[in-house]
């Protein structure tokens, strides 16, 4: 078992009217864990779809048993070493990613993934689980079709990221705003969710600000060092244990791969 501490990263800063990002080689990193790839700030959209893209492995730093969520949104608690053993999950990950799309001028908050499965009966309406999505994968893209009243014309939106996660053992709480422009069209074929299924309360800065616990530093740029346990046991055979799985759909026992599926459990590998 080896543990990584991280160095200090060198940041450029952009900034826009009274709003700093801290955007180098391109990403731009939020208070949190994740790391916005895509899109930048006031990007002018439109098309179908919104499309963020998020690097939720410190771009690579953070092991994958630290960012792989169920379908359900639950991150294992537990992940299998090498020998088969188990150990519980500690020092650095994430508990989930939340994303809304508002405006205080348009009085819109959406929802874009609340860490629930959308009804059947609305699968476009919002999406799955951040990190649930494209499982194995170091970056998730969240692709939500634009709602029926977004129009071109419209203004300024925040993509408003909140993320959940311990840090060195602790937990924290963060919100950060991404500025996109309303200005191009919208494909009016798209398989749009009425306004009102997808609005919630629009709650000031203030109170947003009273709702986060968030780090005196950026985790990736400032050097501290997240401690994210990593394991480099191989069985003697050269073969690594089989992966245990979490059956999610009792009491979260857990089993093998071939256990689960012969059990029909929902199962998602640790």
């Amino acid at each position: 078992m080896r543990c990584l501490s991280l160095p200090l990263t060198f940041l450029p800063v952009l900034s826009h009217a009274v709003r700093t990002f801290v955007i180098v080689n391109g990403q731009i990193y939020t208070p949190g864990l994740a790391i916005v790839d895509a899109p930048q700030p006031f990007t002018p959209l439109g098309g179908a779809t919104l499309h963020v893209a998020l690097d939720v492995s410190g771009n690579g730093r953070l092991p994958p048993n630290t960012y792989q969520a169920f379908p359900n949104g639950t991150i294992p608690s537990f992940f299998a070493l090498g020998d088969g053993s188990l150990r519980p999950l500690n020092g650095t990950f994430y508990h989930n990613i939340t994303i809304f799309l508002s405006s205080y001028n348009n009085g819109h908050n959406f929802t874009v993934a609340n860490n629930t499965l959308p009804p059947s009966e609305w699968k476009t309406s919002y999406v799955p689980p951040v990190l649930s999505l494209e499982r194995g994968s170091t970056v998730k893209h969240v692709n939500w079709v634009w709602p029926t009243c977004m129009m071109k014309g419209m203004g300024e939106y925040n993509i408003s990221i909140h993320q959940s996660f311990a840090y060195n053992g602790s937990d924290y709480y963060t919100i950060f705003d991404l500025p996109i422009t309303m200005t191009n069209d919208l494909d009016p074929s798209r398989n749009a969710t009425d306004c009102d299924l997808l609005n919630n309360p629009l709650l000031s800065p203030d109170e947003l600000q009273r709702s986060a616990n968030t780090l005196a530093f950026q985790p990736w740029v400032d050097g501290t060092g997240a401690q994210v346990d990593f394991d480099d046991s191989v069985p003697s055979s050269g073969k690594r244990a089989p992966a245990l799985v979490v059956d999610v759909s009792s009491t979260g026992r857990q089993c093998t791969i071939d256990q689960c599926v012969k059990a029909h459990a929902n199962y998602a590998i640790l």
